[in-house]
């Protein structure tokens, strides 16, 4: 089996609070056209591998804590070779990780027709991190409650993205730990939601934003020369995606976006532009 594992960015991310040790979020999150492809296939051992040498593949490993929970939970007795072809980069705030997790549920869910619920997906997926429930269902969304909770957007908003991640990633974990700054701008983040709702493109680039991008700017100054790079060059609504280190700008012009992406292909580590 194999299927597509997408990357995700976060529109609007308000930090609302801490409970317990962990950070609460408001997130308007959004799945765009990048991918890692994930395949599966039944084996003596589980055993995970990746082009990327540096990525774990032991209990560290997303993918491995997938497979691992579903075993347990609907005593599937079989083991896996699982091989992930890795697109989306490490420490970027797309969700890399959390979507192959994703895919690899949804293809035991196929495999063993287990016919899980739309609650039930969302239960296995917030056991692995808070991003995995958003990755099952690929649909923008506002995600709340540690990634239980998820308000689907029917939205036809067009507009063209171009993606930048710099050299400097963060550790999503490490960072969290660290952070206590928050947020209690609902009226903007209502405004995007509303923006989205409504197709404005145009009130819609100028309510994006993310809590974690002054912190985040702080400690590397790289972030704020590419978000300014970013809106020199005339994109719209630049904001850094989750905890970083991605950037993405919009705008409704293909060929000024061919352009960007022309020009800085080669200074950064990542740079792509597609549709949403």
């Amino acid at each position: 089996m194999r299927r597509k594992a997408y990357a995700k960015i976060s529109l609007f991310l308000q930090v609302v609070g801490r409970e317990d040790g962990k950070l609460h979020f408001r997130n308007i999150l959004y799945p765009i056209d990048l991918f890692d492809m994930v395949y599966l296939d039944v084996s003596d051992e589980l055993r995970i591998e990746s082009n990327k040498t540096y990525l774990p593949n032991d209990k560290r490993n997303t993918v491995f804590k997938a497979v691992k929970l579903m075993k347990k939970r609907y005593k599937i007795k079989e083991n896996f070779h699982i091989r992930i072809v890795k697109n989306i980069p490490a420490q970027s705030g797309l969700g890399g990780g959390s979507a192959d997790a994703a895919a690899v549920i949804q293809m035991l869910n196929e495999k063993y027709d287990l016919q899980l619920s739309h609650e039930e997906l969302i239960s296995i997926g917030r056991e692995i991190d808070e991003d995995t429930p958003f990755c099952l269902f690929n649909r923008p969304a506002i995600v709340e409650k540690e990634g239980s909770e998820l308000t689907f957007i029917d939205t036809e908003i067009s507009m063209y993205y171009l993606l930048i991640k710099p050299k400097y990633g963060i550790s999503t974990k490490r960072f969290m730990k660290g952070f206590h700054i928050f947020s209690d701008d609902d009226e903007k983040f209502e405004q995007c939601y509303d923006a989205l709702l409504t197709n404005d493109y145009n009130r819609f680039v100028n309510t994006t934003h993310n809590d974690f991008q002054k912190s985040v700017g702080k400690r590397n100054r790289n972030i704020n020369r590419l978000v300014k790079k970013m809106n020199d060059y005339g994109l719209e609504g630049v904001c850094m995606t989750g905890s970083g280190t991605a950037v993405y700008g919009f705008s409704q012009d293909l060929d000024l976006v061919l352009k960007i992406h022309k020009d800085l292909a080669l200074k950064y580590p990542f740079v792509k532009y597609g549709k949403i």
